[in-house]
């Protein structure tokens, strides 16, 4: 299916979360009202029309000369650049706020920035919204905050002379901290500037403290309001180590043991320099992916930042004995600096810790190393290549190649090295042959774990959708807990996640990204649902999937053997990452690719080689889900795989009244085609995805795109016919309709959306699960 993005987060990573109190007084919200208008504008509607227009205006202002000229140099860069293919890509224009007109204001989307006294298109614009910023103190609604240097930044909100286009502002009373904050988004986020996590965002000595999203009446909603600046307390302040427990992260009982566990992996990396001299290090400890994302802006499960000399652990079971050395290279970066091969740079911080994801970077390293997953010392010492590549296995073979070269060089070569970087191609030659023989002795070493595969169960669940991406609202977030709870008081026993990538162009083979940022489907939030998930007894299935801009992976097609070769190479290393993950955090099952129509009809030896390597590092069922139709029909290596996935979106009716015999009857004709294929090939079929809309006729065009109408009954109907129809099939082994979203609220009770969430649909699907 195709996959509309909403806003991609920017990320800005900051120290330990905030001190400033928020005052709650018992006075009504200063309502905003919108006159004149037959309807209040969308957050659809203004992201239709930033996508519509691609530009964005810029109007500063800086009583100061030089901060005006720092602005304007900064700006004039940012204006020189041509908007990319990114659906959040925008030509950036710019002008002083004495340059700027009426018509200029209404027409564009527009960015204010600058401090308040000194844009005086702030002042008048902020009166529309509920914020007002003065010296003391900063008014988000009914919470009054403390202004400390604050600055205050707000993203899409309808522009007062044209409330169907959106405007932001960045500001605050400090001119020389407002532009600071600023010259930081830039250098950070470059063009992308303007992207933020949520609706608002209130920094208090650049300090994170209070961050929330408007209503649909864009007032403050108080559900999306967080106030981080209490229940952050020191729980240890020793001479090296300070930690730092964020809304009571650790027992008491937990921070002896802490303690010892973080003393016992720094002294080999003392031991190792000779040196224990370094800067104290404060610990940040968090409960969740949502705390730590919305505190810091970084959902990982540990980063470190240089700044403040900090590090940031989430704590919890999913992390349990599991450290991934961010304080030993926070250490070795302050002690020895960086080496100019990344490799060495990752490595090395993962060479000292012995519990990286749990059972260590030597046996996940054997574990590549006999599936025929790793990577070549040429590889691994090329800087741009492991840009691209899996940061898992990047990792993961990075502390084993430490470990190699320490043993092949020796601790006073690897430093020469380090500092350098530089090997002749004998050397690396030699090396390559060294580092093939260190692995295969890795794998007898540590053989593999035996495990058990569970069988198969009737899948009764949906596509788990990633719909929010303001953190709170994603795959990390408490309200998909909810989610999930709420899928399994349907009678859901299964859930497939669906971490995206990106591609522009169908016929040019090129890297595909991984999802990083905070509010995306990264893979601590993917992590965080699938433990959620495994905790109330459901099987899981990872999913991936590419979404193509103006086209969908089916439209993929090479132009020659070479680059369908590139192509293949390419998307293995992505999806290979994803079966580790899997194996890592024990998934159930991996959905290899989804409705690579031409990709696996015409190159199917392709397809049978990424499963094979792919079995050899993940032990849970494998299956792929094909486009219905053609492809379904006619995939050759079907019996490759446990079992056999199809996303059907065949027409149950071409009429506009159909009764539900006669759709009965159209899903018979299906029912024959998917027979054949099972008879073929003896092996269970899962529908990996079905669904219909909830509009006018949704039997007609299952997966065509929603036209303006809402129809909650015709969707309940086609859910029944297909119900109905795979009851008792034996060829039948379950279902995952597409799709369920990430938080209940998605896109308000009246939509036309996959979901049966809140309709007439939810009923229908509770009544067969729970048979």
């Amino acid at each position: 299916m195709k996959k509309n993005y909403l806003i991609i987060v920017l990320i800005i990573v900051l120290g330990i979360v905030g001190y400033a109190g928020v005052e709650y007084f018992p006075v009504t919200e200063n309502k905003v009202v919108f006159e004149n208008l037959d309807s209040i504008p969308t957050r659809r509607e203004l992201r239709g029309s930033f996508f519509e227009k691609k530009e964005i205006l810029v109007v500063y202002a800086a009583e100061d000369s030089t901060l005006n000229t720092k602005y304007q140099q900064i700006l004039e860069g940012l204006s020189s650049l041509e908007p990319t293919k990114s659906w959040r890509s925008a030509k950036i224009h710019y002008r002083h706020v004495t340059d700027v007109t009426e018509e200029d204001l209404s027409s564009h989307v527009v960015f204010l920035l600058g401090a308040i006294q000194d844009n005086e298109i702030i002042g008048r614009f902020i009166d529309n919204t509920p914020f007002k910023v003065t010296d003391k103190q900063i008014i988000i609604g009914a919470n009054k905050i403390g202004n400390k240097m604050a600055v205050l930044s707000m993203s899409f909100y309808p522009n007062p002379l044209a409330p169907k286009i959106p405007f932001s502002f960045l500001t605050g009373t400090d001119a020389q901290q407002v532009f600071n904050f600023f010259n930081n988004l830039v250098e950070e986020n470059g063009r992308s500037f303007y992207w933020q996590n949520l609706n608002y965002e209130l920094y208090n000595d650049n300090i994170r403290v209070v961050m929330g999203d408007f209503n649909e009446q864009w007032n403050i909603d108080n559900s999306t309001f967080f106030d981080f600046s209490n229940g952050n307390q020191v729980v240890l302040n020793a001479e090296k180590y300070q930690f730092v427990n964020h809304k009571n992260a650790l027992q008491p009982s937990e921070v002896k043991s802490i303690e010892a566990q973080i003393k016992r992996n720094t002294s080999k990396v003392f031991a190792f320099l000779g040196n224990d001299d370094f800067p104290k290090i404060t610990y940040n400890f968090y409960s969740n992916t949502e705390e730590k994302g919305l505190m810091t802006g970084n959902t990982a499960q540990a980063h470190y930042d240089t700044i403040n000399n900090s590090v940031h652990i989430i704590a919890n079971k999913i992390y349990k004995n599991n450290n991934i050395g961010k304080d030993n290279e926070l250490l070795l970066r302050n002690m020895l600096g960086i080496s100019k091969k990344d490799i060495l740079t990752n490595g090395l911080p993962i060479y000292f810790t012995d519990t990286w994801q749990m059972k260590g970077y030597k046996y996940w390293s054997a574990r590549l190393a006999e599936s025929d997953n790793i990577l070549s010392v040429a590889e691994l010492l090329d800087n741009s290549f492991l840009e691209m590549e899996s940061s898992l296995i990047r990792d993961c073979l990075a502390g084993a190649f430490v470990d190699f070269l320490m043993q092949t060089w020796g601790k006073e070569i690897f430093l020469y090295h380090y500092k350098d970087g530089e090997l002749t191609n004998k050397q690396m030659q030699k090396l390559e042959r060294q580092w093939k023989l260190y692995l295969e002795n890795l794998s007898k070493i540590y053989p593999k774990e035996k495990i058990v595969k569970k069988e198969l169960p009737y899948l009764k669940g949906f596509n788990f959708a990633h719909e929010g991406y303001s953190i709170y609202n994603g795959y990390g977030s408490k309200k998909a807990t909810e989610s999930l709870l709420k899928q399994k008081a349907m009678g859901s026993n299964a859930m497939a996640i669906v971490p995206y990538t990106g591609i522009n162009d169908i016929n040019t083979p090129t890297p595909l990204h991984f999802s990083n940022s905070a509010g995306s489907e990264n893979d601590e939030a993917v992590v965080h649902a699938v433990s959620t998930a495994h905790d109330i007894g459901m099987y899981t299935m990872l999913k991936p999937q590419i979404y193509v801009g103006g086209s969908w992976p089916g439209g993929i097609e090479m132009p020659t053997e070479e680059e369908w070769n590139m192509f293949h190479d390419h998307y293995y290393r992505w999806i290979r990452h994803y079966a580790f993950l899997a194996e890592i955090h024990g998934m159930d099952a991996l959905c290899i690719g989804v409705e690579f129509t031409k990709a696996t009809l015409l190159q199917p030896n392709a397809w049978r080689n990424m499963i094979k390597k792919t079995r050899g590092l993940f032990n849970g069922h494998i299956t792929y889900a094909a486009n219905w139709g053609e492809e379904f029909e006619n995939i050759e290596f079907w019996n490759e795989l446990d079992y056999i996935g199809l996303n059907s979106y065949y027409p149950l009716s071409k009429a506009d009244n159909p009764t539900d015999a006669e759709m009965s009857e159209s899903f018979s004709k299906v029912k024959e085609k998917i027979k054949k294929v099972y008879e073929r090939f003896e092996k269970p079929i899962v529908f990996t995805e079905v669904g219909f809309r909830s509009i006018n006729e949704p039997w007609k065009n299952p997966h065509a795109e929603a036209d303006e109408s809402i129809n909650e009954e015709m969707q309940a109907r086609c859910y029944e016919i297909i119900f109905k129809g795979i009851e008792n099939e034996p060829w039948c082994k379950g279902i995952l309709w597409w799709k369920f979203p990430s938080f209940l609220e998605y896109r308000g009770e009246q939509n036309n959306a996959f979901t049966p969430n809140n309709k007439l649909a939810e009923e229908t699907v509770r009544k067969w699960f729970t048979k």
